[in-house]
């Protein structure tokens, strides 16, 4: 679409403050992958730190639990990490993202800065970053 162009009769006007269509889906794909990488960093430190003070305490089964939650909190992690790689650079970075993300320390790394390359993409977008990501509330005016 030309936005110099004049309307035609039945064409939607041009929105000068939002970014094309393609564009909004891919930044609200990165934040709502960001969102769940974030809770899920949450989620796997506090099994992590429950599994510390189950050990204390002897509870086995439970332990059991909370590592079956901590692999199935890995894996969604894994899942949404190769999804917003894909959405910032491509194919290619996401299977080279989802091959870091095995090794741990690696992984941890890649995961710090492939989130920080989301968190920049999406200020240069004009959406405010929080803690756990872009609040879903900002893409309203853009559906």
């Amino acid at each position: 679409m030309n936005p110099y162009q004049p309307p035609q009769p039945g064409q939607a006007p041009y929105q000068y403050n939002q970014p094309p269509p393609a564009e909004r889906e891919r930044l609200m794909r990165i934040a709502s992958d960001q969102r769940a990488i974030n809770m899920v960093v949450l989620i796997y430190f506090g099994t992590g730190l429950a599994g510390s003070m189950l050990k204390s305490a002897g509870s086995a089964p439970l332990q059991i639990v909370l590592g079956l939650v901590a692999l199935g909190v890995i894996v969604a992690g894994v899942v949404y990490a190769v999804r917003m790689a894909s959405a910032l650079h491509g194919t290619g970075m996401a299977v080279l993202f989802a091959i870091l993300l095995l090794i741990p320390c690696v992984g941890l790394i890649a995961l710090l800065v492939l989130n920080s390359q989301a968190t920049a993409e999406l200020k240069r977008a004009g959406l405010r970053v929080g803690l756990l990501g872009a609040d879903a509330s900002q893409f309203n005016g853009w559906r």
